[in-house]
């Protein structure tokens, strides 16, 4: 179904929650076309985020406005969807996935390939609704392969002392 396709991209895109609390709840006024942003409000933590988004996905937000028949940006048949769950199941089993896979999951795929792609921790978290960023390094540092690595290189090497001593007795030209 076209529906779940397009709810696909859209939770790829915000990295929005896919149940009704964010996703079924998107509407086109949220959509701020000059700024390329969407006003996302997560009931969770009763407070509105903004998410930017690429010029792609903005042209692909134009394209399915063009045709929609509703003020709410995930629809179905000319009526607002109020749970996707079932669709995706289907959606998934047609496209012969055999492991269990949620809606949720593409908003940990938001989170995660920009974080391990060098994306900042604090803007992941922000982009998420996260309450703090202790919660996005508690639930994504995992899939941050190599930054305590990356961390550490960073440091500058300290000459040894003896090195130090040496450096200092040689005569200035």
């Amino acid at each position: 179904a076209t529906h779940v396709r397009w709810a696909i991209e859209v939770c790829f895109n915000l990295g929005v929650r896919s149940g009704d609390s964010e996703l079924l709840s998107l509407r086109w006024t949220d959509v701020d076309w000059e700024k390329q942003q969407v006003k996302v409000y997560g009931r969770k933590i009763k407070t509105y985020r903004v998410i930017p988004v690429k010029e792609s996905f903005l042209n692909r937000l134009r394209e399915v406005r063009a045709t929609s028949q509703t003020e709410y940006i995930i629809e179905f048949r000319g009526r607002p969807v109020k749970r996707i769950q079932k669709a995706f199941r289907k959606a998934c089993e047609r496209a012969g996935i055999k492991y269990s896979v949620r809606m949720y999951d593409l908003r940990h795929m938001f989170a995660t390939y920009m974080l391990s792609n060098g994306a900042d921790l604090a803007a992941v978290s922000k982009l998420l609704g996260h309450s703090s960023v202790v919660m996005t390094a508690n639930v994504y540092y995992q899939y941050l392969e190599g930054e305590k690595e990356r961390a550490v290189a960073l440091l500058p090497d300290i000459p040894q002392i003896g090195q130090a001593a040496s450096a200092q007795a040689q005569p200035q030209a």
